[in-house]
């Protein structure tokens, strides 16, 4: 199968208009390497471009993009090398001191653990209810007086600071953290207002950014 013309179409649009006045910085990064800001570990979901919300330019983060924007703790069954070992990099290779989970509103992933966990839809050995099982810490807290939408919604930021807690459980992560050579963010992104909201590990509380 060829390739779909909306891809050619865009690429030679992006050739013709947008590389020829970033062409010296390219040629920089690829001559130099990339020293990203911070690491951004977001969801697949297409609604969700950490470059555009915050208007980054090329090598500004280092971005790991994974279902529901988890990461899985230490002694997890369902480790998923892929993302650990894309942190690992961020901190050990590119030295970069921010790690951001950045979570968001409707987000299918955490609507699918919601469900299977809530035994609306049966569980299955597939690999996306393998990976999803690193949520269910977050759903065994959620509040039961909450209706079903206010449940996602809550889980949605509860599984933010459950792949925060994931993070620390590793040894090495939690030296650097308490050596303060990394911190560790939080951000809840609503997609229908642009909205963004920050976990403050003090108050353990979501709060506006401004």
């Amino acid at each position: 199968m060829p390739l779909p013309n909306y891809f050619k179409d865009r690429y030679k649009d992006w050739k013709d208009n947008v590389f020829p006045n970033k062409k010296n910085s390219y040629r920089f990064l690829e001559k130099e390497g990339q020293n990203p800001k911070a690491m951004i570990i977001s969801c697949c979901d297409s609604r969700i471009d950490p470059n555009k919300i915050f208007k980054a330019e090329e090598g500004d983060f280092f971005i790991h993009r994974n279902i529901a924007n988890l990461v899985p703790s230490f002694e997890s069954k369902n480790i998923s090398y892929e993302t650990l070992a894309a942190i690992k990099y961020a901190v050990k290779e590119l030295n970069i001191n921010d790690l951001i989970i950045l979570g968001h509103s409707s987000c299918g992933g955490i609507k699918h653990a919601y469900q299977l966990f809530s035994k609306e839809i049966d569980e299955t050995e597939s690999v996306l209810d393998k990976w999803i099982n690193i949520i269910k810490p977050a759903y065994e807290i959620l509040d039961n007086h909450l209706n079903k939408k206010d449940c996602i919604k809550s889980l949605e930021k509860l599984s933010i600071v459950n792949s925060i807690s994931n993070i620390i459980s590793f040894p090495e992560i939690n030296d650097m953290i308490l050596k303060n050579k990394l911190n560790i963010h939080g951000l809840w992104f609503e997609i229908s207002s642009g909205n963004m909201m920050y976990y403050n590990q003090e108050s353990k509380k979501f709060e506006n950014i401004y």
